[in-house]
């Protein structure tokens, strides 16, 4: 059965659905979703993915989202409706920047930050432990990225500086599709669990299918890991 909901977290199978075909309760369903997101996103503070090699790294952006959650009063709108838009129109502070990286072969990475555009502390947040002198990062020529250079910790090259097809950013911008997808087809995911599915997205893009194995025996491994309900529902929720 967990390796059930594992299979469909990792295809983005709606919960009631999973919740159906198991005959489970939705909540228990919530809990054990929440259980395998809470151990992969301990699992990326405890070990990040390095990046090596030509990399890909830019923003997105998505809604900010209070789904399940009563608007407080001081939060500035009104409650939208599930493919409702912005009330601003541009980027504004509706909007959660998420910071991704991917390699051209190989693994890929994102993290929410920010609201809003990201600062260049942001960026080095996200990838000042994740680059090496190995590693080659391709921007949009976004003066934040500068930082990575620092003391040689990685070398940075604009994508808009040539027209050559080796300086684009296509790579990184499909895996900005499949977060969107993604969250478009959770009818946005709540923006306090965003970085728990960050790193589910991290985990399964371009992956094969014995990515379930490895997320079970993940949560099997019990040497100083707690994943309790609570702990799943209130350690580490971004609040921005």
């Amino acid at each position: 059965m967990w390796k059930q909901v594992i299979r469909d977290t990792v295809d983005g199978v709606p919960i009631d659905r999973t919740a159906g075909n198991l005959e489970l309760h939705h909540e228990t369903v919530f809990n054990m979703r929440h259980k395998i997101l809470y151990c992969l996103e301990q699992e990326e503070i405890r070990n990040p993915t390095r990046l090596v090699g030509v990399c890909e790294a830019d923003e997105t952006y998505l809604l900010d989202s209070y789904k399940g959650k009563k608007l407080a009063p001081d939060i500035g709108r009104k409650p939208r409706k599930h493919g409702a838009v912005a009330t601003k129109p541009g980027l504004s502070k509706e909007y959660v920047c998420v910071c991704a990286g991917v390699e051209r072969d190989g693994r890929a990475i994102s993290l929410a930050v920010n609201r809003s555009t990201a600062s260049k502390e942001d960026i080095d947040q996200v990838f000042g432990d994740r680059v090496s002198n190995k590693t080659v990062v391709l921007s949009d020529g976004a003066k934040g990225y500068g930082i990575l250079e620092k003391d040689g910790k990685c070398t940075v090259l604009n994508a808009k500086a040539s027209d050559d097809s080796f300086f684009n950013i296509n790579t990184v911008n499909g895996y900005h599709s499949f977060i969107k997808d993604r969250n478009r087809n959770a009818h946005g995911v709540a923006t306090k669990y965003l970085n728990r599915y960050n790193a589910l997205f991290s985990k399964v893009y371009r992956t094969t299918k014995a990515v379930v194995d490895d997320i079970y025996e993940l949560l099997c491994d019990r040497d100083d890991r707690n994943s309790t309900i609570l702990e799943s529902q209130t350690r580490n929720l971004l609040q921005i």
